[in-house]
């Protein structure tokens, strides 16, 4: 699949051209010219229409901002992520619908990042009575409120439409000031929206990770994933190996699947490179699995709602005393003397 995706420099991030896609065919319905908003943008002439087309960050980040302008609509991404139509979002969405679970699901989404946006790395991190997913682009690629918003909603009803139609996120949070009328946010997400939150993601249920997915084919999902990897080879390097591979050792952890070889695949490299590219960052695995665990365990500590089993768990410690052991070792302390001392 990868052989027509555009190679952008390292300085310069490209975006699957889905979205843009779906928003031209949304302001044709509504009577806007399209035509005319691609051209101001800078891709007039580009072809939307192959599904492996990838645009410039910045052109992308102007046309949604146009399209707001144009049509006076505070909740565009909103809606063009309900006027999706099955499927449009190519080999991603079909692995995400043959997947076992719902936690399954958005671990696809979470993996294949790159593929919508090379510059984005995307996590399911454990918060309070759920796991919300989050991601980031570097400061110089920033995304826009409404292409921010489409993206939340887009996997969301995609989840509603596989799984249950009922879902609803614990919360919405979103780092832009909330719109004038947040009627159609708060009709859609089903849940508190925050606005300029430090943190921008939807946060989910555990119970509801586990949920069936109605079409699940763990076998097609497989290879489906084998195609997204020959996509991910495609695209820029990118410059920290570390960063990636820590965010894939956060995301594996609860599973207590965390290995070298797994976070190779999941990178689309071999083990002996990835050994390679972390010494040349002068880390290692063993060392980067070691620091995601001492990190998420101070984290976990300071909150109080949490059990020490539990969190032994979402470290990946099949036993509650393999985790007393590692704490000590990093602190000098056991985890219920840190959370005694972090609490006075």
């Amino acid at each position: 699949m990868g052989s027509k995706a555009a190679r952008g420099s390292s300085g310069h991030a490209t975006v699957v051209a889905w979205g843009v896609q779906l928003l031209m065919r949304y302001l044709e319905r509504r009577g806007v010219d399209a035509a005319e908003l691609r051209h101001r943008a800078g891709f007039g002439s580009v072809d939307l229409d192959h599904p492996e087309r990838r645009l410039p960050e910045g052109p992308c980040r102007e046309v949604w901002r146009l399209a707001a302008e144009a049509t006076g609509d505070e909740a565009i991404g909103i809606h063009v992520a309900e006027a999706r139509t099955p499927g449009a979002f190519d080999v991603l969405e079909y692995a995400f619908r043959a997947s076992p679970t719902l936690g399954d699901a958005l671990g696809q989404v979470v993996r294949y990042a790159r593929v919508m946006h090379d510059r984005m790395t995307l996590r399911l991190a454990p918060e309070g009575a759920g796991v919300r997913l989050t991601g980031r682009v570097p400061e110089d690629h920033p995304a826009n409120r409404y292409r921010t918003e489409f993206f939340l909603a887009t996997w969301l009803r995609l989840a509603r439409d596989t799984c249950d139609a009922g879902i609803a996120p614990l919360d919405a949070s979103f780092a832009h000031p909330a719109p004038a009328r947040p009627d159609e946010h708060r009709r859609f997400f089903a849940c508190p929206v925050l606005f300029e939150q430090p943190v921008v993601g939807l946060r989910i249920a555990r119970a509801d990770l586990g949920r069936p997915m109605h079409g699940a084919d763990p076998a097609l999902a497989a290879l489906l994933g084998r195609q997204l990897d020959k996509v991910l080879v495609s695209l820029p390097a990118d410059p920290s190996v570390s960063s990636r591979a820590r965010l894939l050792v956060k995301d594996d952890l609860p599973s207590g699947r965390v290995s070298v070889e797994r976070v190779a695949g999941q990178l689309a490299m071999s083990v002996r490179t990835l050994s390679r590219r972390l010494a040349d960052e002068r880390s290692s695995f063993r060392h980067l699995v070691e620091s995601v665990r001492r990190e998420l365990a101070l984290a976990h500590l300071r909150d109080e709602r949490m059990e020490l089993a539990e969190i032994a768990f979402l470290l990946g410690y099949s036993e509650s005393s393999a985790f007393h052991r590692s704490f000590k070792r990093w602190t000098g302390r056991t985890p219920l003397e840190f959370r005694r001392r972090a609490h006075g």
